[in-house]
């Protein structure tokens, strides 16, 4: 793996992928020049997020929306069991790739509880951190909510972001994930149309296996 690799490592339930997720993904993969994007669905998600879908059921649906995109999925979470913190896993990653740089993408509404996850410091010791804008959380909100150790390292400027391999903080104003997977759950639920918010293989699978 030669050292100019990029990374960008992008978790959640993915109860189930959207294409909120997939299509902002891939335009962030572009505009950024990363070499993969890698999906880590996680085991049991440290919050109050109850997931519906089984793990395995989590990875098909991800298998199905993912591959003919070049998207990567990574099961490392899934195989430690247990409650997944991102700590842990951005040790693992950062053991195996050495040499490359790791982004871990967030979507705000996620940046926004960082301070209470798991050793969250050491988070910046691994890696950069893209914020992506969700649920109308503005950026001087953001900044103004966020402890101090965590604000003054946010920036809106690609090129003070890119200057270090980790420890610095890109708010991206400019791509958002406008669908939830509560939403989709919800709509699947009712019965009603899906179309243009989940890959349409998955949708395809998703109305024979009932799972919502």
């Amino acid at each position: 793996m030669n050292s100019k690799q990029k990374l960008g490592i992008f978790g959640g339930s993915f109860d189930p992928v959207h294409l909120g997720h997939i299509t902002t993904l891939l335009e962030i993969k572009k505009s950024h020049n990363f070499d993969e994007i890698i999906f880590i669905p996680t085991f049991i998600t440290n919050s109050t997020k109850k997931i519906v879908a089984t793990p395995e059921q989590r990875i098909k649906m991800l298998d199905i929306s993912l591959d003919k995109h070049n998207l990567k999925i990574d099961l490392r979470e899934i195989q430690r069991k247990g409650t997944s913190y991102t700590v842990d896993t951005l040790r693992s990653l950062r053991q195996e790739f050495s040499k490359a740089d790791l982004v871990l993408i967030l979507g705000s509404d996620a940046f926004h509880t960082l301070s209470a996850w798991r050793e969250y410091k050491q988070i910046l010791d691994f890696c950069n951190i893209i914020i992506l804008k969700r649920d109308g959380h503005p950026f001087d909100d953001l900044v103004k909510s966020t402890p101090k150790f965590l604000s003054e390292k946010i920036t809106k400027d690609v090129t003070v972001f890119d200057s270090k391999r980790y420890g610095n903080i890109l708010y991206e104003d400019v791509m958002e994930i406008k669908i939830s997977s509560s939403s989709v759950r919800e709509i699947l639920k009712n019965g009603q149309l899906i179309d243009g918010l989940i890959d349409k293989d998955l949708q395809d699978w998703l109305s024979l296996n009932k799972i919502y």
